[in-house]
């Protein structure tokens, strides 16, 4: 959609499209995930000894980050509506999944 139509869309008093609201959750969800990467990564260069503070940060941040990229790579692979994007998308979720928690564990 364009800025007029975002416009129109505000001045009418009609309810926002879906796609806005999704929009504004998946991109204050990217905020925190940045933010929390910065807490890490300015806690990490404060306590150079002590860094479990930010490593939980930075924790945080890395699953809020592969979070999004999940939920973005799943539009876009339900936009192309070919079985193959949607094997390959289960197959780099679920590795992902189990390697994250292989190496947390």
């Amino acid at each position: 959609m364009e800025e007029k139509d975002l416009k129109k869309i505000e001045q009418s008093g009609k309810p926002k499209p879906k796609s806005l609201v999704s929009n504004k959750i998946l991109s204050f969800c990217a905020y925190i995930g940045i933010a929390c990467i910065a807490i890490a990564l300015l806690l990490s260069a404060c306590f150079k000894g002590n860094t479990n503070v930010g490593n939980v940060f930075r924790s945080i941040g890395e699953v809020i980050a592969y979070i999004l990229a999940i939920i973005l790579a799943f539009f876009w692979v339900k936009s192309h509506k070919h079985i193959a994007w949607l094997i390959c998308y289960i197959i780099f979720v679920v590795t992902i999944v189990v390697l994250y928690i292989l190496v947390i564990i």
